[in-house]
């Protein structure tokens, strides 16, 4: 008895692991109907399943799988408030059922994990901006060249070049022989206004 309840033990570990392993890779291209449904399963406020209780057909998304042609997809959920298993069996059960072919993990909690993509989806983005990042990402069959999307929101530090770095100090240099000259009473405070005002412009 102890023996039996060992190997289904170990086999469940094993069925775990493997669950596990099944990210995806190689390219792919997703269908509209993949795409709608990843939009749907990262929504905090899509209604998962209309055919559950009110208080468990909302969640949190877990795991998104899609089928080997991109064609169709699986996901599960952990319900608001609840304590769910982290555990990929669902969502690909759930794809194979509707694919009749081999599906595997495109996402994790939010995370693309597709050819170890791990590119996170804040919870901010929209329905149209979830879509330009999966076409930056090279998921619907028509990547752009110039990427906003997945760009950091920081602004590019102006280059500073040679000639620009020679420029600067040699203002600072006459701005600061112009005050020598002000403060030595050599010049009025209109003519040392004057001669700032051509050697900033």
């Amino acid at each position: 008895m102890i023996k039996k309840i060992f190997l289904i033990f170990i086999s469940y570990f094993i069925f775990i692991n493997n669950s596990y392993s099944v990210t995806g890779n190689g390219e792919i291209v997703l269908s509209n109907h993949v795409i709608s449904g990843y939009i749907r399963y990262l929504d905090m406020n899509s209604v998962h399943n209309s055919s559950y209780g009110a208080e468990v057909q909302k969640g949190n998304p877990s795991f998104f799988a899609v089928s080997k042609s991109g064609r169709e997809y699986g996901y599960s959920y952990c319900p608001r408030g609840k304590q769910c298993v982290f555990d990929p069996t669902l969502a690909l059960q759930g794809c194979r059922k509707r694919a009749n072919e081999r599906c595997y993990i495109f996402d994790r909690k939010r995370k693309i994990v597709w050819e170890n993509k791990n590119y996170k989806i804040s919870r901010k983005a929209n329905s149209s901006e979830i879509r330009e990042i999966l076409e930056e990402l090279g998921f619907t069959g028509n990547k752009k060249n110039n990427s906003s999307v997945l760009k950091s929101t920081e602004e590019k530090k102006p280059k500073i070049t040679k000639k620009n770095n020679n420029l600067s100090n040699n203002i600072v240099k006459e701005l600061k022989e112009l005050d020598e000259l002000f403060n030595s009473g050599a010049l009025s405070k209109e003519e040392f206004e004057k001669a700032k005002k051509k050697i900033l412009n």
